[in-house]
């Protein structure tokens, strides 16, 4: 019994792996660590290694438990494999998928003390447009802004003057991307998911 009971939790660590690891990537991108030099370069890509290494790994469990005619744990292994291929095919919206969750899980934990930061700000009869910066990179970072206007998104032939004068003294003149965070929220209107060139 205690064999059987050893067999079956191991059969069942690629399909925790395979949830797990992007729900680590997803908390290690809302944290801190996220815009470090160190993860970004090094640790990223040691994780990501480390993560197709196990699929390989639950590759050769999945080949044995169907020649073993093991059919439930070889179900529960091919799972990790799979998903590691996916993820590979798209690696990049991968990455992008996990470093918006990891920002929306952030914003949702920062939301109060951004509010505060906004309503300590005076309008100044102007409609308000603040950077939230998150780090990164020299060349790039990313952050959240939050535009009264709702102008960010315009092109540029349709931002008016006073919008394009606020962003003159932000990130946001070195060029940015910007995206509306996902779904129609109200805890969520006017702010934005964006990535600055400096």
């Amino acid at each position: 019994m205690p064999a059987r009971q050893e067999s079956s939790r191991i059969s069942f660590w690629p399909l925790w792996v395979a949830i797990g690891f992007p729900l680590l990537l997803i908390v290690l991108n809302s944290s801190p660590v996220a815009p470090n030099f160190v993860f970004v370069m090094i640790g990223l890509p040691v994780l990501l290694l480390t993560w197709a290494a196990l699929g390989l790994w639950a590759l050769i469990f999945t080949i044995l438990r169907l020649r073993q005619r093991a059919w439930r744990c070889a179900l529960t292994s091919v799972v990790l494999p799979l998903v590691v291929i996916g993820a590979s095919i798209h690696l990049l919206a991968f990455i992008h998928f996990c470093n918006d969750a990891g920002d929306l899980l952030h914003f949702l934990v920062e939301r109060p003390s951004y509010l505060k930061a906004i309503q300590a700000t005076p309008p100044n009869g102007e409609p308000r447009l603040l950077i939230f910066n998150l780090g990164g990179m020299s060349w790039s970072s990313r952050g959240f802004v939050y535009d009264e206007r709702d102008e960010l998104l315009r092109d540029p032939s349709l931002q008016s003057a006073s919008w394009k004068d606020q962003a003159q003294n932000s990130e946001l003149a070195c060029g940015y991307g910007a995206q509306s965070f996902p779904g129609h929220f109200a805890f969520t209107q006017h702010w934005y998911l964006a990535s600055f060139a400096c």
